[in-house]
Protein backbone atom coordinates (compact mmCIF):
# COMPACT_ATOMS: atom_id res chain seq x y z
CA UNK A 1 0.00 0.00 0.00
CA UNK A 2 1.79 2.99 -1.28
CA UNK A 3 -0.85 6.14 -1.41
CA UNK A 4 -3.72 6.63 1.08
CA UNK A 5 -6.80 8.76 0.87
CA UNK A 6 -8.85 9.27 3.81
CA UNK A 7 -12.23 10.98 3.27
CA UNK A 8 -14.00 12.01 6.21
CA UNK A 9 -17.64 12.67 6.34
CA UNK A 10 -18.17 16.23 8.21
CA UNK A 11 -20.15 14.58 11.05
CA UNK A 12 -18.24 11.68 11.50
CA UNK A 13 -18.07 9.75 14.98
CA UNK A 14 -20.81 12.25 16.17
CA UNK A 15 -18.55 14.90 14.91
CA UNK A 16 -15.47 13.94 17.21
CA UNK A 17 -12.13 13.01 16.37
CA UNK A 18 -11.15 9.61 15.25
CA UNK A 19 -8.36 7.00 15.61
CA UNK A 20 -7.46 4.88 12.83
CA UNK A 21 -4.99 2.30 12.99
CA UNK A 22 -3.46 0.43 9.86
CA UNK A 23 -2.13 -3.01 11.56
CA UNK A 24 0.14 -4.95 9.28
CA UNK A 25 -0.22 -8.46 10.44
CA UNK A 26 3.60 -10.35 9.61
CA UNK A 27 2.09 -13.97 9.80
CA UNK A 28 -1.34 -16.04 9.04
CA UNK A 29 -1.57 -16.86 12.70
CA UNK A 30 -1.77 -13.40 13.92
CA UNK A 31 -3.75 -12.20 10.71
CA UNK A 32 -6.35 -14.98 11.88
CA UNK A 33 -6.28 -13.47 15.25
CA UNK A 34 -7.12 -9.82 14.48
CA UNK A 35 -9.59 -10.79 11.61
CA UNK A 36 -11.90 -12.25 14.70
CA UNK A 37 -10.59 -9.10 16.57
CA UNK A 38 -13.11 -6.01 16.94
CA UNK A 39 -11.48 -2.13 16.94
CA UNK A 40 -12.89 -1.91 20.70
CA UNK A 41 -10.88 -4.96 21.73
CA UNK A 42 -7.94 -4.02 19.12
CA UNK A 43 -7.71 -0.97 20.94
CA UNK A 44 -7.91 -2.65 24.63
CA UNK A 45 -5.27 -5.53 23.41
CA UNK A 46 -2.59 -3.70 20.86
CA UNK A 47 0.03 -2.84 23.66
CA UNK A 48 -0.16 -6.00 24.89
CA UNK A 49 -0.31 -7.63 21.86
CA UNK A 50 2.76 -6.22 21.07
CA UNK A 51 4.53 -7.04 23.47
CA UNK A 52 3.68 -10.37 23.68
CA UNK A 53 4.38 -10.80 19.93
CA UNK A 54 7.36 -8.48 18.99
CA UNK A 55 7.43 -8.03 15.21
CA UNK A 56 4.20 -9.99 14.41
CA UNK A 57 2.10 -6.73 13.82
CA UNK A 58 3.34 -3.62 12.78
CA UNK A 59 1.11 -0.34 13.35
CA UNK A 60 0.24 3.16 11.63
CA UNK A 61 -1.86 5.04 13.89
CA UNK A 62 -4.21 8.52 12.58
CA UNK A 63 -6.02 10.40 14.54
CA UNK A 64 -8.39 12.30 11.80
CA UNK A 65 -11.45 14.63 12.13
CA UNK A 66 -14.82 15.13 10.87
CA UNK A 67 -14.68 16.64 7.43
CA UNK A 68 -10.81 15.95 6.63
CA UNK A 69 -9.40 14.73 3.59
CA UNK A 70 -6.14 13.55 3.58
CA UNK A 71 -4.24 12.25 0.73
CA UNK A 72 -0.82 10.71 1.95
CA UNK A 73 1.55 9.17 -0.29
CA UNK A 74 3.95 7.89 2.38
CA UNK A 75 3.26 6.04 5.03
CA UNK A 76 5.77 3.52 7.45
CA UNK A 77 3.55 0.03 6.40
CA UNK A 78 4.87 0.90 2.36
CA UNK A 79 7.23 -1.95 1.39
CA UNK A 80 6.76 -3.96 4.91
CA UNK A 81 5.90 -7.72 4.30
CA UNK A 82 3.02 -8.50 5.71
CA UNK A 83 0.26 -11.70 5.35
CA UNK A 84 -2.31 -9.14 5.72
CA UNK A 85 -3.70 -5.68 6.39
CA UNK A 86 -6.27 -4.67 8.51
CA UNK A 87 -7.92 -0.98 9.42
CA UNK A 88 -9.60 -0.48 13.10
CA UNK A 89 -11.55 2.43 13.47
CA UNK A 90 -12.39 3.65 17.28
CA UNK A 91 -15.86 4.51 16.19
CA UNK A 92 -18.02 6.09 19.21
CA UNK A 93 -20.78 3.64 18.40
CA UNK A 94 -20.61 -0.47 18.77
CA UNK A 95 -19.26 -2.41 16.17
CA UNK A 96 -16.25 -4.12 14.54
CA UNK A 97 -15.09 -0.94 13.11
CA UNK A 98 -12.97 -3.49 10.99
CA UNK A 99 -11.68 -3.67 7.42
CA UNK A 100 -9.50 -6.26 5.84
CA UNK A 101 -7.49 -4.88 2.99
CA UNK A 102 -6.77 -6.47 -0.10
CA UNK A 103 -2.89 -6.43 -1.63
CA UNK A 104 -3.39 -2.92 -3.82
CA UNK A 105 -0.63 0.36 -4.31
CA UNK A 106 -3.44 2.53 -3.09
CA UNK A 107 -6.74 2.90 -0.98
CA UNK A 108 -9.66 5.62 -0.92
CA UNK A 109 -11.34 4.74 2.68
CA UNK A 110 -14.40 6.40 3.13
CA UNK A 111 -15.23 7.54 7.15
CA UNK A 112 -19.05 7.62 7.62
CA UNK A 113 -20.78 8.20 10.60
CA UNK A 114 -20.52 5.16 11.94
CA UNK A 115 -18.58 3.25 9.52
CA UNK A 116 -16.02 3.42 7.28
CA UNK A 117 -15.80 1.34 3.83
CA UNK A 118 -13.45 1.04 0.51
CA UNK A 119 -14.05 3.08 -2.27
CA UNK A 120 -12.92 2.58 -5.82
CA UNK A 121 -11.00 4.84 -8.42
CA UNK A 122 -14.01 7.04 -8.97
CA UNK A 123 -14.87 7.19 -5.49
CA UNK A 124 -18.31 4.77 -5.69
Amino acid sequence: MHSVRIDVEPRANNDTPLALDFVAASDAVMLDRLKATTASQWFEQREQLQRDYPGAVHIWSLEVVPGQLLNLTDNPLHRRKAQGLLIFARYSTPGPHRLLLQAQDSIWLKVGSREMRLLDAKGQ
